[in-house]
């Protein structure tokens, strides 16, 4: 019996200090919604979708209508909707019913997000494309406050500013794209792979006219200690401005 305790407790002991992840499903309008989803469609009839392979020629794949499909990223530009359904990429049409995850369970997936606007129709400076945004914002040291409405289908955001007050914004779910925070060491310092325009937003493409600098190959940067999705915040060691760069074109180097 002694023995038998013995083993219990040291269970006991282990599953506290390395306790088990949860793998309990997360279910949405009777299926399974995994990370990085959006939503999910159907067809109304059969239809052929595409994707573009690398080297420039495109495959196939017909699909049946009312089978679901899961769709992961999506992109608005020029009043068009497209979702990314796999590796095939299908334009909103009236062919295409389409149902969205609620962003506040898309959300639940991630330890620390950033909600980040991908919809490029958006022209003014408060819906702008890439605008990110993240619990831990400051805006004239108050601190922002983050929420999901209309049954958690709308993200709001609000800040407090001493002199106008408190001001928010509310984007639909399908507008945002949600990135994991990640921390890293800040003041590492890597330098450009290649020619390559700065950033203020981690999301591809993001281009203001008030700020088009150009960095060639071998610019020296350190880090600020955060990166999203895929992008890491770093400060030029020149200039001192700062940018987003993706990782994958940011070399490591020795310290000064």
């Amino acid at each position: 019996m002694k023995k038998f305790f013995t083993v219990l407790l040291a269970a006991l002991i282990l599953a506290v200090i390395n306790p088990t992840i949860s793998n309990a499903k997360v279910i949405y309008d009777g299926a399974e919604v995994v990370k990085g989803q959006t939503g999910k469609m159907t067809f109304k009839k059969d239809i052929k979708v595409y994707k573009r392979n690398p080297n420039g020629t495109f495959d196939s794949l017909v699909v049946k209508r009312n089978n679901f499909f899961k769709t992961y990223d999506i992109e608005k530009y020029d009043g068009k909707t497209f979702y990314q359904m796999g590796q095939y990429r299908v334009q909103a049409t009236d062919l295409v019913v389409f149902k969205e995850v609620p962003i506040k369970i898309r959300a639940s997936f991630y330890n620390d997000p950033t909600y980040i606007n991908i919809n490029r129709d958006h022209i003014s400076d408060f819906k702008r494309y890439g605008n990110y945004y993240h619990k831990d914002d400051e805006v004239s040291k108050e601190a922002v406050k983050i929420s999901f409405l209309n049954d958690g289908q709308v993200f709001s955001y609000c800040s407090a500013d001493l002199e106008v007050g408190e001001s928010c914004v509310e984007y639909q779910g399908t507008d945002i794209k949600i990135a994991e925070t990640i921390k890293r060491k800040e003041g590492v310092r890597y330098e450009l792979t290649e020619d390559t325009r700065a950033q203020l937003s981690p999301v591809k493409g993001y281009v203001v006219d008030w700020d088009n600098r150009m960095y060639l190959k071998g610019t020296v940067f350190s880090s600020l200690g955060t990166e999203i999705n895929g992008y890491l915040y770093v400060k030029n060691e020149s200039d001192s401005k700062v940018s987003w760069f993706p990782v994958e074109i940011l070399k490591q180097v020795g310290d000064k």
